[in-house]
């Protein structure tokens, strides 16, 4: 892996255009959105998403009729995401509210009763401390009687086995929703750092014509945290929360082994 292969989301191109396939292709199925949706009716707004990109969960609970809020680092998600807004009607867009921003270090200046991170983002913060702070702006912007829910995988250790791994995937196929052209996405290789608990993937999204010819190549870096489920319930009561619920998916289903951490929390 290089030190010059951009990371994840931070400039503009394949992996950003085609973003919205590649989540809609899995978690279309894991009724995540419908989820956040009850979560956010229940609790009344406003509604805060850190890590919002695009805008996939953010936008869709517009339809609540509630103030929401989405905050990411990157501005070539966050672009998209305008770009949603704009299709929007006057009296709904202005009920949408995009922040750039870091989620360890944010000051939005407004309370909320449901802070959400969705999609794993969580575990784009690579160190305890990343996380702490993150927790630390969450706590201070929640209203009282407010929720937090975080998404995180649940780590399977056969995946987690220290070292370089080959990409083990199959390479996936879209359509690129502008130019129609066929991209390829592979993952070229992973490895993982068993001391700081953290992996790194290089992906390689490769845009060709009709003729087959390559239009674009691009190449990026994931990189994650695992936070195995004991040391995040310690995490969290120790950042001033209570943990309310704990499910291995988004149908409200017990904790297992292996499938999604979804954390509802309350302030203590």
């Amino acid at each position: 892996m290089t030190e010059t292969t951009p990371l994840f989301y931070s400039r503009p191109g394949l992996h950003v255009e085609i973003y919205d396939l590649q989540t809609d292709e899995k978690w279309s199925t894991l009724n995540d959105t419908a989820f956040y949706f009850e979560e956010a009716q229940a609790g009344g707004g406003p509604v805060l998403e850190l890590g919002c990109g695009t805008g996939r969960v953010t936008l869709p609970l517009l339809e609540t009729g509630l103030e929401i809020h989405g905050l990411d680092a990157s501005a070539a998600m966050l672009e998209i995401a305008k770009q949603k807004r704009d299709l929007l009607s006057p009296e709904t867009a202005k009920r949408l509210h995009l922040h750039p921003g870091d989620m360890t270090r944010f000051d939005l200046d407004t309370k909320f009763a449901l802070i959400l991170i969705a999609f794993r983002s969580f575990q784009i913060l690579l160190t305890p401390q990343a996380q702490r702070s993150c927790l630390t702006c969450i706590r201070r912007h929640l209203a009282p009687n407010g929720k937090v829910i975080i998404n995180l995988f649940d780590p399977r250790y056969d995946l987690i086995v220290p070292g370089r791994q080959e990409g083990k995937e199959a390479p996936r196929e879209f359509v690129h929703p502008v130019s129609g052209n066929r991209v390829v996405v592979e993952t070229l290789e992973r490895m993982n750092d068993a001391l700081s608990q953290t992996l790194q993937e290089r992906w390689r999204f490769t845009e060709t014509n009709a003729a087959r010819e390559i239009i674009r190549q691009e190449e990026e870096f994931i990189h994650l945290r695992w936070t195995f489920r004991y040391e995040m319930r310690h995490l969290v009561e120790s950042c001033g929360f209570a943990v309310e619920a704990e499910y291995s998916d988004f149908h409200r289903s017990p904790p297992a082994y292996a499938k999604e951490m979804v954390w509802v929390l309350k302030a203590a």
